[in-house]
């Protein structure tokens, strides 16, 4: 009997506990209205679609101002709200969430600058919206090689200079779905001042400028661009950028314009290593050069004391 009652009692704890894990209750409040809107791939989400898409399209239409329950079955409802919403930014009114609607939804907002190295919420707003616009960037947060391709990617489609880093340009393009051609009030006095900033500085500093912008470009051997480099073939880039055309290969560009001591290096001044000469990289500044080094490691800011100083050329 003893043992009769020790088993029963076993079984109720048991049942105790299963019931105290969630069996046969119901999710709390606030796990069931939470929202993610990171996801690998946007799909198409249209009325009568249920699930984490269309969970996470209401989602982002509630944070757009739209009243909409994210119950994870999108509604007809919902699609004559996603109608406005692609009215607003001058979208096809189709109702049907594909690929340029999650991209203006996703990247919706404000339009911070940001460039390689930066870790921010808004990186990661990017990156979603990227991935959304075909180009797929894991959404970290951090603004590493992958995001600046992809930014790379956007600014060849408009026809601008891919300089790799996002600009209010390049968030217009995507707030308005990622379409192939976006003009835009704000981006062209940014573009005109950027402009005449160039032309007031030396051509140095804008080629340091434009090898700066391939910070975390991969390296491949004979390389020239425009998201693999070799080390000659980024310094020949950084300079055609500014109109002065380089020879190929470091030993040639060795003897290339204006030879420059040590002491008297400007920014994006030409630098050379080893003996015989096998490497060149673009001087810029405080003892640190911009070069495109060995195969493994991407374009990066690296300290000329541990390489072995040849010389320097300034080619204009």
């Amino acid at each position: 009997m003893r043992r009769i009652l020790k088993t029963a009692a076993s079984t109720l704890t048991g049942l105790a506990l299963a019931t105290s894990i969630g069996i046969g209750t119901e999710l709390p409040a606030n796990a069931a209205s939470s929202c993610n809107v990171t996801l690998t791939s946007y799909g198409t989400v249209k009325a009568g679609t249920y699930g984490k898409r269309a969970k996470a399209a209401q989602c982002l239409l509630k944070q757009a101002g739209y009243s909409v329950r994210a119950d994870s079955s999108f509604s007809r409802t919902d699609a004559a709200k996603v109608k406005a919403f692609q009215k607003r930014v001058r979208l096809g009114q189709t109702g049907t969430v594909t690929h340029r609607t999650w991209t203006a939804l996703l990247s919706r907002g404000s339009t911070p600058r940001l460039s390689y190295g930066t870790r921010s919420g808004s990186v990661q707003r990017l990156q979603r919206a990227l991935t959304a616009s075909g180009r797929p960037v894991p959404a970290t947060g951090y603004f590493g090689p992958i995001t600046q391709a992809a930014v790379k990617s956007v600014q060849r489609s408009q026809g601008w200079r891919a300089t790799g880093t996002a600009t209010t340009g390049v968030w217009r393009v995507l707030q308005a779905g990622g379409a192939v051609k976006v003009t835009t009030t704000k981006a062209a006095p940014r573009a005109a001042s950027r402009a005449s900033a160039s032309s007031s500085s030396s051509k140095g500093a804008r080629a340091l400028a434009f090898a700066r912008a391939q910070l975390g470009d991969s390296y491949r051997f004979g390389a020239t661009g425009p998201n693999s480099w070799d080390c000659s073939g980024l310094t020949g880039g950084a300079w055609k950028s500014v109109g002065v055309n380089l020879p190929r290969n470091s030993r040639a560009q060795s003897g290339f314009g204006q030879r420059i001591s040590k002491s008297n290096l400007q920014k994006g001044d030409l630098v050379f290593f080893y003996s015989p000469i096998s490497h060149v990289a673009i001087y810029a500044g405080n003892g640190k050069v911009v070069q495109a080094s060995r195969p493994g490691r991407p374009v990066n800011v690296g300290e000329m004391k541990y390489m072995p100083y040849m010389g320097a050329r300034r080619p204009a």
